[in-house]
């Protein structure tokens, strides 16, 4: 018998010494042989292959690209166009594919370090030898991930056949001598997908409610269910009868008994109960919502009807790999954390020894440990640093896995190689929304899915599926520019591995956001019926608890400035001192009806820099879906409308805008001329001279010029139309919501230095008690930026309910605490004065 001349030495004498008691030997030969064993293409062998292998083409992980033809490996192997390094186990097989031997090669347990070296190198290598600091591509859109795939169709699968007259009773003594038949046995496969944030309340509820409560699975369900364990993290608890509310910064989260059926249109398997809102019914309605769960069959962790039931791990099989779900809450409110004998989540701090001892225990007795943790709320793609202290701990005990389920953006992805301290193993810092209705920012509607593959009792690799949230309820798979666009954010955001890991000292409650690295405040949650009044409670939902507004709470980010005033002789200084406002302004209507999102976006709102990514910001931005009709906020004239070129700049630089639309108000203020300014827009309908009146459609909202998402950047200039460093906050010059007001004020030192990005924690003071509403943070160093010439403001928290509220401010070690009231249609002053 030929044995073709590739084969591995191993595999040589093994079958030398299965052949020994027979008349048939190896030779090297062919024309020596009456029979031939010898490899060839999978799709050539209709089934009788013998043995088969199956090679992936691979790169580091942060690699953007997704696929590869196969003409173009077949150039790569030969040397031109873009370099390939051949795992040298995969060299012999794959020559029955390629032409001639490939141009370059590394044994395979150097090929990532390889690839690393050489950007924009591809690599192929056996597939049972990937792990999960590699990326999968695909082969001309075949992917070798899919258990569905049809093994014949992959183009670098290729298999042993045996030909001749003695064939058929040669092959079970082959197979016997080579061991395994195959490196991708599906029997041993699993795959597991992992998904964000999911909420079925506000707007998701109110698209469910009028377009069938399968709305928000629609786009994507076939994926996921095709999955063999499809995740969610629920963060709203089921109550039967449960009323929709789409009012603006509702946070007492439920959904209805037949919201359920879209988890199951997903073919949810298991669910994670560890977010801060599983409580917001109270410790009765958490109960109610445990026992839906069981009632539907469908498996949860995280949450419990005690402490010990909530920290408990969900373990399971699948394919005969094991696992150990475990799910864990390291934030507020505190009412959301479940004690010895009432319902909640499984609280991480004070459970914390015995996690990490679970999360070592497990790692020795079941195949793969995964750990998902809702961690402090972030709206940035860095992780913050005690959330990469943590995470990565839970990775030094023994988690393969370890997942972010607290981010409404997507965050950082950290894999690890099979090589690297705790073998192959993967931290994903947080997913984005998957089910939630924040459509008010691009950041905010992008989500990642993370599908897992677990190949025999370990994991091989991880692709990130990308999301796009459309309507305020249903994600679509994003586009190749857009998952380009999320792909990047997340692999520059990484954190380098080479700082101190070790985990914060555990204590009774989260950690503080630093005050040293301060950030934007987070978006607020978006309704597309914002204005609508909510349907009135019946007898069947049960009354709320006060709201989880800790939810809001947003963390300090790696790449973000140090808090500090501006040195002496630095514009405005001295900063203006504050006056009483006696001539209000709050008079510009928002710029889309009630039927569209009204909200500003905080987390990029006026004087930010979100975390330090862009210049320093100049407006106000509401974001809608392209197209949404944009309303003149007042009566007036219009000064120009068209684009911002060269001869028309009203930015920092031409084309900043893309289309700009200035309106001379007719109403001034305090004798000076105003001027409202919209960009970004799709069109302006509208010309120059036109009179228009408040309310009147004007443009339509687009992305042109500098901008990410479609949304309307809104501008209030003072007597200089043409001047971008004349620009006042709009927040303040836009009317309030019915009940609704503004909360202002400055952080100045003694004399008159305004404090630069320094972070403020607002709580709201209720019956229930203080409850953290949002972080803000003050204006960013910037000459244009001009505080209200009364009011003389370097900090603002726009459409903010009527009520009391307690500000309180960290520097140094120290906290300064002020109590405020917001009075419908009012602003609601602060001030502290603070020496560095």
């Amino acid at each position: 018998m030929y044995c073709d001349a590739t084969l591995p030495r191993a595999w040589r004498e093994a079958l030398q010494n299965a052949l020994a008691e027979t008349p048939v030997a190896c030779v090297d030969d062919p024309a020596a042989a009456s029979v031939r064993l010898m490899w060839r293409p999978l799709s050539q062998l209709h089934g009788d292959a013998v043995i088969t292998r199956f090679y992936a083409v691979a790169a580091p992980f942060a690699t953007v690209q997704d696929d590869v033809s196969l003409p173009a490996l077949q150039a790569f192997w030969m040397g031109e166009g873009g370099p390939l390094i051949v795992a040298e186990e995969a060299v012999g097989p794959l020559q029955t594919i390629f032409d001639g031997s490939p141009a370059h090669t590394a044994p395979a347990a150097d090929l990532l370090a390889r690839l690393q070296e050489d950007e924009g190198a591809l690599g192929i290598l056996p597939f049972d030898l990937l792990d999960p600091a590699f990326k999968t591509l695909t082969v001309d859109g075949r992917n070798i991930l899919d258990k569905g795939l049809q093994a014949e169709t992959y183009p670098l699968a290729v298999g042993l056949s045996v030909s001749g007259p003695d064939a058929k009773e040669l092959i079970p003594i082959i197979r016997r001598a080579i061991q395994p038949a195959t490196n991708r046995d599906t029997d041993r496969m699993t795959t597991l997908i992992m998904t964000g944030v999911t909420a079925m309340a506000r707007g998701v509820a109110a698209k469910m409610e009028q377009k069938g409560v399968l709305y928000p699975a629609l786009v994507i369900s076939d994926t996921l269910a095709a999955a063999d364990i499809t995740h969610v993290s629920n963060e709203a608890p089921f109550i039967k009868g449960c009323q929709v509310n789409n009012t603006y910064m509702n946070l007492t989260l439920c959904s209805d008994y037949p919201y359920i059926q879209a988890l199951k249109a997903i073919g949810v398997d298991i669910v994670g109960l560890s977010g801060n809102h599983v409580n917001d019914f109270g410790r009765e309605g958490a109960r109610e919502s445990l026992q839906f769960y069981k009632d539907q069959g469908m498996p949860i962790y995280g949450s419990g009807l005690n402490e010990e039931e909530a920290c408990r791990p969900l373990l399971w099989e699948d394919h005969g790999n094991t696992y150990a779900f475990i799910a864990t809450l390291a934030w507020w409110p505190e009412d959301a954390w479940a004690t010895a004998t009432e319902p909640g989540a499984c609280y991480y701090y004070r459970n914390y020894d015995r996690i990490f001892d679970m999360v070592r225990q497990l790692s020795q007795q079941v195949d793969i440990v995964s750990v998902e943790l809702q961690f402090e709320e972030t709206y940035a793609p860095w992780p913050t640093e005690d959330q990469v202290k943590e995470f990565r701990a839970l990775h030094d005990a023994g988690a393969d896995i370890v997942t972010g389920v607290q981010s409404h953006v997507p965050q950082a992805v950290e894999p690890y190689s099979a090589r690297e301290p705790g073998g192959p193993a993967i931290i994903l810092y947080g997913l984005g929304n998957l089910f939630f209705d924040q459509m008010q920012s691009w950041e905010t509607r992008t989500g990642l899915i993370a599908r897992h593959t677990i190949y025999e009792g370990r994991l091989l690799n991880t692709e990130l599926l990308t999301t796009v949230l459309e309507d305020f309820a249903q994600p679509r798979w994003a586009t190749p520019q857009e998952r380009a666009e999320i792909l990047r954010a997340i692999f520059d955001a990484a954190p380098p591995k080479n700082v101190d890991a070790s985990p914060a000292k555990p204590g009774t409650s989260p950690p503080a956001p630093a005050a040293s690295t301060p950030t934007p405040s987070p978006a607020p949650p978006s309704a597309d019926a914002l204005a609508a009044p909510s349907p009135a409670p019946t007898s069947t939902t049960p009354a709320a608890m006060g709201e989880s507004a800790g939810a809001q709470a947003s963390g300090a980010a790696i790449p973000v400035p140090q808090p500090t005033p501006p040195p002496a002789g630095a514009p405005i200084l001295p900063w203006p001192q504050h006056q009483d406002l006696d001539e209000p302004h709050s008079y510009l209507a928002r710029p889309t009806s009630s039927e569209y999102n009204q909200l500003e976006d905080n987390g990029y709102g006026f004087g930010s820099t979100a975390h330090g990514r862009y210049r320093v910001h100049h407006g106000v931005d509401i974001a809608n879906p392209m197209g949404t009709p944009l309303l003149a906020p007042a009566d007036g004239v219009v000064v120009y409308a068209g684009r911002d070129d060269a001869a028309h700049q009203y930015g920092p630089y031409p084309n900043f805008y893309g289309n700009v639309l200035i309106i001379q108000l007719d109403q001034p203020w305090r004798g000076r001329t105003v001027y409202a300014l919209y960009g970004h827009m799709q069109r302006v309908e509208v010309t120059a001279g036109q009179r228009v009146t408040r309310g009147q459609e004007v443009a339509r909202t687009g992305m042109e010029g500098i901008a990410i998402g479609p949304h309307v950047h809104v501008e209030v200039r003072l007597d200089n139309p043409d001047d971008y460093n004349n620009v006042y906050n709009a927040t303040l010059w836009l009317e309030p919501f019915a009940g609704y007001g503004v909360l202002a004020g400055q952080v100045v030192t003694e004399d008159g230095r305004a404090w630069h990005e320094v972070k403020l924690h607002v709580y709201r003071l209720t019956s229930e008690g203080a409850q953290l509403y949002r972080v803000i943070t003050t204006y960013a160093m910037d000459q244009g930026l001009r505080p209200d010439p009364v009011l003389a403001e370097n900090a603002v928290l726009g459409s903010v309910p009527a009520g009391q509220y307690e500000v309180v401010l960290k520097l140094h070690g120290n906290s300064y605490h002020q109590r405020v009231y917001v009075a419908p249609g009012g602003v609601g002053w602060f001030a502290f004065v603070v020496n560095p």
